[in-house]
């Protein structure tokens, strides 16, 4: 097989003279992969006079749809390895930046327990901004929801942030999904990965969840006659269950070295919402709140649990 390569007209052309027997299997393979087109004789390429039937060997265009012109760099991106999704990979690295100064950003916070104004707006920056990263439009049928997750920071009162009294331990969510069930469970003076092995005291609030309908919680409407947090802004009717959910608590379980002091039931209909601002593997940013409406929502940044 004979190649040259020629310039005419400013434009690169590939010309060939291929014996046949040869070149129907090489072209094949090429067509097949989408890399050429074999199509009628034209005067572009030329085959030899033992070929049984004229052919032209036609490379794709990126400068005209109908041109038989190519970039001579586009020839060795043909046979390159696939690249990496640029978008995506940035995105990943932008992820873990952001994650990297929330980290740091939290670090001396106690859990968010003890947090001056400043570090609060720093973290709240920096939680948006990671917030404003995710892919995902819904969240809370996310399957990577279900499972158990330690509080990292949150901006809630106690005891919603590990803290009972004058006693300091680790909040811990765990999510049933099929069950439509979920526990908060406080932990006080435990050890491991999740500082929640051989704690002395416990506390679990057991409650259900489902999706929210968007009907606020506190039976207030917003202004316009209606109890539902609104539509968007064409019109269309807003699908909150797809980042919301309503969680109902049933009852508070105190705990001392594993034995149970009591137990508390919760008035019928006291519940939250859980919106759902931010998922992945290993982290969650969830906003909870009493009626729906955004003014009284604290916010949670969460971490996969290990147990």
């Amino acid at each position: 097989m004979t190649l040259s390569i020629s310039t005419m007209g400013g434009a690169l052309l590939l010309t060939a003279a291929i014996h046949a027997s040869a070149a129907f299997t090489t072209l094949n393979t090429l067509s097949s992969r989408g890399f050429v087109q074999i199509t009628p004789f034209t005067r572009h390429v030329e085959a030899t006079a033992s070929r049984p039937s004229n052919f032209s060997l036609i490379l794709p265009s990126y400068s005209h749809p109908t041109s038989t012109r190519v970039h001579s760099s586009s020839l060795f991106d043909w046979f390159a390895p696939p690249k990496e999704n640029v978008n995506v990979k940035n995105n990943e690295e932008e992820v873990r930046n952001v994650k990297a100064q929330i980290e740091e950003a939290i670090a001396n916070t106690d859990r968010g327990r003890c947090t001056t104004p400043t570090q609060k707006s720093v973290i709240h920056t920096l939680l948006a901004q990671l917030e404003s990263l995710s892919p995902l439009t819904e969240p809370a049928r996310d399957p990577r929801m279900g499972g158990s997750w330690i509080v990292l920071y949150t901006d809630a009162p106690p005891p919603s942030n590990g803290q009972l009294g004058f006693l300091k331990g680790i909040a811990k969510q765990v999510i049933d999904l099929e069950g439509g069930r979920y526990k908060n469970e406080l932990y006080v003076g435990g050890k491991g990965g999740d500082e929640d092995e051989g704690a002395w005291l416990t506390a679990v609030l057991d409650a259900d969840w489902k999706e929210w309908d968007g009907v606020y919680l506190d039976g207030d409407d917003d202004g316009d006659g209606t109890l539902k947090s609104g539509s968007g802004s064409s019109g269309i009717e807003v699908d909150y269950g797809a980042t919301t959910w309503k969680v109902t608590f049933e009852s508070l379980t105190l705990s001392l070295f594993r034995v149970p002091l009591f137990t508390q039931q919760f008035k019928a209909g006291t519940s939250r919402t859980w919106k759902m601002t931010y998922l992945d593997d290993e982290t969650r940013i969830v906003k909870a709140g009493k009626t729906g409406r955004e003014e009284d929502d604290w916010v949670f940044y969460m971490r996969r649990g290990i147990s």
